[in-house]
């Protein structure tokens, strides 16, 4: 089923209420947030390892973790950022932690790929699937740090403050990276809005 715009706002609209809630004491709010956030943090931690074992205990470690600190949470921040930071800092944790166990360059991180279903049949002119193809190879071929910001503006349309500290790097290298991220691309696509198409390409589940 295609994620529109509207499904995701009224999504982000329900999280940010669930999660005040639940930071005040409302435990049923806690397993709306678990509902509502779930699949999207599988598929954002798949992007960085494809060992669904180690993603499903990372998972479960961020909502202990959210669960036994909610009282040090800030009840108005983005329930989803949030999550996103606290998963991706655990699964690099987790991947660092083995690579020393097996004597490896545990300094070197986990890659961010970005991969999709070869499905098409959601799209309905020809033209725009040839398109859509050509922008997830020419997305594909990005340096893995521009495609996580690329995935995070675009799929999870996260704010610049939000994806600088998420990624640990500061707001105008953020902005700098999204900004060569897309004049790349837009000098291999032309005579087409690059916005449009990175609306189409996102705003439908990825692997």
């Amino acid at each position: 089923m295609p994620i529109t715009l509207g499904n995701l706002l009224m999504d982000n609209l329900q999280g940010r209420t669930c999660w005040r809630a639940f930071v005040n004491g409302n435990d049923a709010a806690f397993e709306e947030i678990y509902r509502l956030y779930i699949d999207r943090l599988f598929s954002f931690g798949l992007k960085y390892n494809t060992n669904r074992d180690l993603i499903q205990d990372c998972l479960q470690d961020v909502f202990v973790n959210v669960y036994s600190y909610r009282t040090n949470l800030n009840p108005d921040a983005n329930p989803l950022f949030y999550l996103f930071a606290a998963l991706r800092n655990n699964i690099l944790a987790k991947v660092r932690k083995e690579n020393r166990e097996q004597g490896l360059a545990y300094e070197i991180d986990p890659l961010f790929m970005l991969e999709w279903s070869s499905e098409t049949t959601w799209i309905k002119k020809e033209e725009d699937k040839l398109l859509i193809n050509k922008l997830q190879q020419l997305i594909r071929r990005l340096p893995a740090r521009q495609q996580e910001i690329i995935y995070l503006k675009f799929n999870e349309e996260l704010r610049y403050e939000e994806i600088a500290e998420i990624l640990n790097i500061s707001i105008p290298t953020c902005r700098t990276l999204i900004y060569r991220a897309i004049k790349q691309l837009r000098e291999n696509i032309e005579h087409v809005p690059l916005a449009h198409l990175l609306y189409l390409v996102f705003k439908r589940p990825s692997l």
